[in-house]
């Protein structure tokens, strides 16, 4: 292990972009075989939602508000996370308006029928501005980058190993020009690449506002900003662990430096608008003499 950390030196300009690692499709027989789970799910979405009358695109529901859309994602790789009823209650959450699952998944669209047209979403909304509202959070969806839909077999492996993993606590709150990320990570990854270098560890940020994205939820994961550590080796995810808190803890020194700067400056500010209001008010006061 090198004698001196990596964030003992003087670090570059920092790039605070988070990196994102992009996973290829497996063979064709098991992207056949998501495809097909996939369906199943969809068609059991589509199944519970109701076909809504007729089942047609486009067709009025006596529910519906005055403005509606139908999108077709029948060919759309995020299909599943699009029927999933969490993903439609969030998006209804957000926005007002109601998301449905309607139509059938077929892998070769050229065999829909009237009556059970391609599967598709159905948006009711009561204003123009909740329904482009919805619209767009579909589209955020449909072009989010969800990954390879097959995990290849070394994941599979890693899964059934249970790697050992530590969770370590970053306990940082966030103040005024001090981003907790980039700080941690340092510039661009050097400080967490290090870390994986040095140990043979996988070190990710986790947890709220550390910008990573968990591909079930496509949300942060709901809890304090954390380090996540896992490896093969328990002995080295305990290096790693240590390397972590140490890093933490000249990160929380910095944190604290710059803190007591900003807390004088808002100190500073205050007594200035203090001075400015009793300046004013006896420049107003009017004089009896």
């Amino acid at each position: 292990m090198s004698s001196k950390r990596k964030w003992d030196q003087a670090a570059p300009e920092e790039d605070n972009t988070p990196t994102k690692a992009v996973k290829q499709e497996d063979g064709k027989t098991a992207s056949e075989a998501a495809a097909a789970a996939a369906a199943i799910a969809a068609k059991i979405a589509a199944q519970f939602a109701g076909s809504g009358g007729s089942g047609l695109p486009g067709g009025k529901d006596p529910h519906d508000g005055d403005y509606i859309r139908d999108i077709d994602i029948n060919d759309q790789r995020n299909r599943y996370l699009l029927t999933k009823g969490s993903t439609q209650t969030q998006i209804h959450e957000d926005t007002g308006a109601s998301v449905s699952t309607k139509g059938v998944w077929y892998p070769d669209r050229t065999k829909a029928t009237e009556k059970d047209p391609p599967l598709y979403l159905h948006i009711s909304a009561t204003s123009p501005e909740m329904l482009q509202n919805a619209i767009d959070k579909v589209n955020e969806l449909i072009a989010m980058d969800m990954g390879s839909l097959v995990e290849d077999k070394k994941d599979r492996m890693r899964e059934r190993r249970k790697w050992p993993e530590e969770k370590i606590p970053v306990g940082i709150d966030s103040i005024r020009n001090f981003n907790v990320r980039a700080k941690v990570v340092g510039p661009q990854g050097m400080f967490v690449k290090y870390i994986q270098q040095e140990t043979n560890t996988r070190v990710q940020i986790k947890g709220i506002g550390s910008g990573f994205v968990d591909q079930e939820t496509g949300h942060e994961h709901d809890e304090p900003m954390y380090i996540h550590v896992t490896g093969p080796d328990e002995g080295q995810v305990q290096r790693a662990k240590v390397l972590t808190e140490d890093l933490l803890e000249v990160v929380r020194q910095e944190h604290a430096k710059v803190k007591t700067v900003v807390q004088q400056q808002q100190m500073e500010l205050h007594q200035a608008q203090l001075q400015y209001a009793a300046y004013s008010y006896g420049a107003r006061r009017p004089s009896f003499y």
